[in-house]
């Protein structure tokens, strides 16, 4: 997802217990809002159970739906390219379509609207295509809805937390919730509050929404579905259904954790990040958390979560709890430390109640996380996609870690993915909690074959880890808090794995990220696969060189005034150095004639180069390399 900025650089994640103490470093960044897994107004999707439905529409008969911009509802532009289509055979307009939604009744028809207009965030487009008739409820006090779509958002990654899903209810057709704000209100429901860019749904996803609170015991209400954003593919729905709210009906509501990373307080939970990869010395106890909520129409007496950690019950929520219609309240499991053993750990949570829960197919979550012998990762091994989406800018991306024993970092791991160039520098730090700033520094590296990690982001595929060690491995003390980051330069294109979800404030990146390109710290919601390794490791990245020499990265980079190219030669021999612009054009040549064996430096002078992309090349007894660089 896009990152927010950061206008504090606060990385406190209070926690409890003395050797934690430390982390407790300040209050949380004080930052736009953003839409996250974690809003406890968010409902979240259910599937499957027996249903009394009492109205139907398969979207075969077009007419029956009206479909619009919503410019008048103060939004002064009307985007005129905007694609509304309803029928058979869709497809979208635009570079990149998506497949057709495989809805259960598709071949009679769906809707779909998909947006290719300006990705402008002071522009934000807003349609929807609503209900003309409306459905009579008054016979039924407790009112669902359901419904299969598909989703496709791509913004470009400039405006994640502007791109909406919503089903919205009224009882008269005319008023409608308000469409000024994007806070919960009354009568809307958002689909995907925790999407980010190039995110794709399945295909297709059932959604059931809980709407009595809106509608239950109305004589008339009208649905519309609305999508508002700046940049989002395509949106399908079909099949919708009203039905009957079943009696008994609890169901887990878009959060579980192993160490109730949403919540930081000492008063309900440790609270601190979650863990794909825990060396044996990191080993801490865990706080199990899920979400439950109540959508069947009774209270649900002595609701409960139990958590089994390999299949062994490890915990049981607190007895005795009453759980009410509509409401939602958060179970936690305490008292379970991981064995020092190193392997993975699979978790599953599961929700009852006293009553017979008439749909089952909601009432679990599962996790997992690896033991390991010394890696040390936030991310869960699974690549969830490529950062950043231009993979020649120069960044860092930060992964912050608590450490809950005394430890030594002998090095930084990371996920670099296999379309990276070869011969590109690399470099990896220390930065410290509260403000990021690099206390060490591993060697520079320069990328030697960065095809062993696929790009297809499969989920269980092996990962393949660059090791950048530190000079001097470093002593860490439990109750410290220290981050990993990994720096590009660049120029040359390299990408790194991005994978799980994680909360606002607890990841971060560097770069041309904001608003103009503005370079900053800014948070991001995928964790970086940039990893501490507690262990020493072989380097698995080395210097790439010709027959009889080297050539370096340009510093600095961007560039624009002087910028130093250092290249190293086995033996003396002839060199030639020149220099291209993105469209293969020769804007500098140099005979550098007869060069000495050893280290030598080219200084270039790009101050007069217009802005862009440039490519410069060094030969040396007809063998060349080329490196990337960025005039700015």
């Amino acid at each position: 997802m896009i990152m927010k900025k950061i206008y504090a650089l606060l990385l406190g994640v209070a926690v409890s217990g003395s050797a934690l103490a430390q982390f407790a470093v300040g209050a949380q960044p004080m930052v736009k809002e953003k839409t996250t897994n974690f809003r406890t107004g968010a409902p979240a999707m259910v599937q499957g159970g027996e249903r009394e439905v009492f109205y139907t529409n398969d979207f075969s008969d077009c007419s029956e739906w009206t479909i619009s911009n919503a410019f008048a509802d103060g939004f002064t532009q009307f985007y005129e390219d905007l694609n509304f289509q309803c029928g058979t055979g869709l497809a979208p307009s635009g570079a990149a379509p998506i497949p057709a939604l495989e809805s259960t009744t598709a071949d009679n028809g769906f809707m779909m609207v998909d947006s290719d207009g300006a990705a402008n965030e002071a522009e934000i487009e807003n349609c929807y295509f609503q209900m003309v008739d409306p459905v009579d409820c008054s016979e039924h006090p407790f009112v669902s809805i359901s419904f299969e779509t598909q989703y496709y958002m791509w913004d470009g990654g400039s405006s994640d937390g502007n791109e909406f899903c919503w089903v919205e209810v009224s009882t008269d057709g005319t008023t409608w919730p308000d469409q000024t704000t994007t806070d919960d209100v009354a009568g809307r429901y958002e689909l995907w509050p925790e999407m980010g860019t190039q995110d794709q749904v399945d295909n297709p996803t059932l959604f059931t929404f809980d709407i009595t609170e809106a509608a239950g015991g109305a004589e008339q209400v009208w649905l519309r579905f609305r999508w508002r954003g700046t940049f989002g593919y395509a949106w399908m729905v079909d099949d919708l259904s009203f039905f009957d709210t079943p009696a008994n009906d609890i169901r887990v509501d878009g959060y579980v954790s192993y160490t109730d990373q949403a919540t930081a307080t000492v008063a309900t939970g440790l609270g601190f990040y979650e863990y794909g990869a825990i060396p044996t010395s990191q080993l801490t106890e865990l706080v199990f958390a899920g979400r439950v909520r109540n959508i069947g129409s009774n209270p649900q007496a002595n609701t409960q979560m139990e958590v089994t950690v390999n299949g062994d019950v490890v915990g049981t929520s607190a007895p005795d709890f009453t759980l009410e219609y509509g409401a939602f309240d958060t179970l936690r499991v305490q008292g379970y430390t991981p064995p020092a053993t190193v392997g993975t750990y699979d978790v599953e949570y599961n929700f009852t109640s006293d009553e017979m829960d008439e749909d089952m197919t909601n009432n679990s979550a599962s996790q997992s996380f690896e033991v390991t012998d010394g890696s040390y990762g936030r991310d869960d091994s699974n690549i969830s996609g490529l950062y950043p989406a231009d993979g020649t800018v120069d960044y860092t991306a930060a992964t912050p870690f608590q450490f809950f024993g005394d430890a030594t970092i002998y090095g930084v791991e990371v996920a670099i993915m296999d379309n990276s160039e070869a011969g590109t520098d690399l470099i990896c730090h220390l930065l410290d909690f509260e403000n990021l700033e690099i206390q060490e520094s591993t060697e520079e590296l320069v990328l030697l074959n960065p095809s062993i990690n696929g790009n297809d982001g499969a989920e269980g595929s092996e990962i393949n880890w660059y090791y950048f060690p530190f000079e001097d491995p470093i002593d860490v003390t439990a109750g410290e808090g220290w981050v990993a980051a990994f720096e590009h330069y660049g120029g040359n294109e390299v990408q790194i794995g991005e994978s799980k979800y994680t909360p606002d404030q607890t990841a971060f990146v560097y770069g041309p990220f904001g608003a103009n390109q503005a370079y900053d710290w800014y948070f991001t919601n995928e964790v970086p696969m940039v990893r501490f390794s507690l262990v020493e490791r072989e380097v698995a990245v080395e210097e790439v060189t010709g027959v009889n020499f080297s050539l370096a990265q340009n510093m600095p980079n961007p560039a624009n005034g002087i910028t130093r190219i250092n290249y190293e030669l086995n033996s003396a021999d002839a060199v030639t150095f020149e220099v291209r612009d993105i469209t293969g054009k020769l804007v500098q040549t140099m005979n550098l004639g007869t060069q000495a064996a050893g280290k030598n430096t080219i200084e270039l002078n790009v101050e007069q180069f217009e802005a862009g992309i440039y490519t410069y090349t060094l030969t040396v007894g007809g063998e060349r390399l080329t490196n990337r660089m960025i005039v700015k």
